[in-house]
């Protein structure tokens, strides 16, 4: 007989509403972007994709978030597929100490992250690296995750099917540890920037099913001015966030993203496709 122990009829008690409505709406991650506080900060339990072109920023914006995050005194867990673990900390670092922090305050920051780095590791096995991510966010208890990024990884050079299952299992992990899991992920060769399709993501489709907060970002060069913009494709619990565009304040002092306003998609279609548009207000 089939085991019917989870099924249940649709009656929530009004103490468990309130718990999952607290869950959502109560910010644990603060943050002084528009972005993130439209929908009130990164959620527990939930995935984060950003999906964006080789070069669109994707580094700035796992940088921006983690400066938010430990400046917060919250604790990460970085895993890293691109590089060395020396060299993006060695930036990292440096980041903090232009921003006029001490010696030491920076020290006490950083130990609040960890950081995975598959080039220095030679991380070949997706069951082994998995369990060796859940072991260490449950042993440190961590409060947030980030890939950067899933398609530089060993891992996307496995099958589609075996790509959506590491996928199912990172969805898992955010439930079972109760964090946010942040990914990150290239398109498309085919992409097509003006039409920022989330759709379009190299390798399993599951990458942006499973998430529920999507980002695409994207970026525009017009010779004099690099302008960095991303659209909230998906905000599942968060209506004022979804389906919206913002453009982003880069600085390059700091290396991060210091500043977010609120765009529309026809002003990034126009500015796509070589018009001029008076910003909206």
């Amino acid at each position: 007989m089939n085991d019917l122990g989870s099924v249940g009829n649709g009656y929530i008690p009004a103490e468990e509403r309130a718990s999952v409505k607290s869950s959502l709406m109560d910010v644990k991650f603060r943050s002084g972007l528009r972005i993130f506080q439209d929908h009130c900060g990164f959620i527990d339990g939930e995935i984060h994709t950003f999906i964006g072109t080789k070069g669109s920023g994707k580094s700035t914006w796992s940088k921006t978030i983690l400066s938010e995050i430990l400046y917060e005194g919250k604790s990460a867990l970085l895993y890293i597929s691109e590089e060395a673990k020396s060299k993006y900390l060695s930036s990292l670092n440096n980041d903090f100490l232009l921003a006029g922090k001490k010696e030491e305050e920076l020290k006490g920051l950083m130990e609040n992250l960890l950081v995975l780095s598959e080039i220095d590791a030679g991380y070949d096995n997706e069951a082994k690296t998995l369990s060796l991510i859940k072991e260490v966010i449950e042993h440190a208890n961590i409060d947030l995750f980030i890939f950067d990024n899933f398609t530089t990884s060993f891992m996307a050079e496995l099958n589609i099917n075996t790509q959506s299952a590491i996928l199912r299992s990172f969805k898992n992990l955010a439930k079972i540890c109760n964090i946010p899991v942040i990914l990150f992920f290239h398109t498309g060769k085919m992409y097509d920037t003006k039409r920022l399709d989330g759709d379009n993501v190299r390798g399993s489709g599951t990458a942006v099913n499973i998430g529920s907060y999507n980002y695409l970002i994207a970026q525009h060069n017009d010779g004099t001015k690099l302008r960095n913009f991303v659209y909230t494709e998906k905000a599942r619990y968060h209506s004022l966030a979804n389906k919206r565009m913002y453009e982003m304040e880069y600085n390059p002092k700091f290396g991060v993203f210091t500043g977010c306003k609120l765009s529309s998609m026809k002003e990034f279609q126009d500015l796509m496709g070589g018009k001029t548009t008076k910003r909206e207000v």
